[in-house]
């Protein structure tokens, strides 16, 4: 898991998830109130995942999370 602000400087909380379908996504979570987002991954296995999640740039994150869609 790993922390970083958005363009306006919220705080978000990002992770590896897995759909109900066993897609991998990263899973943004705001820090305080607010609604949970995704974004699917490459991986194919939650290894390969978190090794995608570690080489992402808060730059990135901030990339993926505009990017991302509300998570149901």
């Amino acid at each position: 898991m790993r922390t970083f602000a958005d363009g306006s400087g919220a705080q978000w909380q990002v992770t590896v998830g897995k759909e109900s379908w066993g897609t991998l996504v990263l899973l943004f979570t705001p820090v305080g109130p607010g609604d949970a987002r995704t974004t699917i991954l490459q991986a194919e296995t939650m290894f390969q995942a978190n090794i995608e999640l570690d080489a992402l740039t808060d730059d990135d994150l901030r990339a993926r999370l505009n990017d991302s869609r509300p998570w149901r």
